[in-house]
């Protein structure tokens, strides 16, 4: 199953995922300032709780506790949830992490929330049409009346036009011990594209790579819109990179 095989990944993933980023505990705080702000020009009501259902490592979670937001941060990924942990326990941050799957966050989720977040490309893991509906309505289930929901995920109306085979490496450290990332992607007929997400470790004599493998389904906007209406959402819009500042798109839903 989709979600098995997703959970592998980000299990994988999991002690290297900070690599993605020329410098993770910068981008926590740039992201946490950024998504703060668009809940303050956005939110309807006063927002202090917040789920943020695909937290991964804690990136935005750890960020967003800082804006003394109520956060309850949960993941498919165990070791993803425990490295997230670890995290915001090294930064005497009060988070409250647990396991649990977007597409069962009604019953696996206690609580309803003032804001519910999924960020960095996670709802385009549901491969269909069916499985972002069910994760969409669990989502709304959480969220109190007049809550508002924050997604973010890749520009796919641009990236299906291009459809590109790989991401630029990241390269941090020196000869004496250096680590690059990069992804390659294989696309298929139907706008599905299996990820092959490399590491490279080591230094100039010897080094060791890792390939965790993943797939997406690249939603254009209004797919992914339809998708949020037909779940209940209302009010849905979304924010472009040059209106919010946030690297991705940005999807604004209310349960209204």
């Amino acid at each position: 199953m989709q979600n098995q095989s997703t959970k592998k990944f980000y299990n994988e993933l999991a002690m290297d995922y900070h690599l993605i980023f020329n410098d993770w505990d910068v981008t926590i705080n740039e992201q946490a300032k950024i998504l703060n702000k668009v809940i303050q020009e956005n939110s309807i009501i006063d927002s202090k709780t917040l789920l943020d259902c695909s937290c991964g490592i804690g990136t935005q979670a750890i960020g967003l506790a800082q804006y003394d937001y109520l956060v309850t941060g949960t993941d498919l990924s165990p070791k993803a949830i425990e490295r997230a942990k670890e995290e915001a326990e090294k930064r005497n941050i009060d988070i409250n992490f647990a396991v649990a799957d977007f597409m069962k966050l009604e019953s696996q989720v206690e609580g309803i929330f003032d804001i519910v977040i999924s960020c960095d490309n996670s709802l385009p893991h549901l491969l269909t049409d069916e499985d972002l509906f069910v994760a969409s309505k669990n989502m709304l289930s959480k969220m109190k009346s007049n809550g508002l929901f924050i997604g973010s995920i890749r520009d796919y109306n641009q990236l299906l036009e291009e459809k590109p085979t790989s991401t630029k490496p990241n390269i941090k450290g020196s000869e004496k011990n250096r680590t690059i990332s990069f992804q390659v992607w294989d696309w298929n007929d139907d706008n599905t594209y299996l990820v092959n997400h490399f590491t490279i470790k080591g230094d100039e004599n010897n080094y060791e790579t890792f390939d965790r493998k993943s797939q997406y389904r690249a939603y254009k906007r209004d797919e992914m819109t339809a998708l949020f209406k037909r779940a209940g959402f209302s009010k849905i819009k979304w924010l472009m990179p040059f209106e919010s500042g946030y690297y991705q798109p940005i999807i604004l839903a209310y349960k209204l």
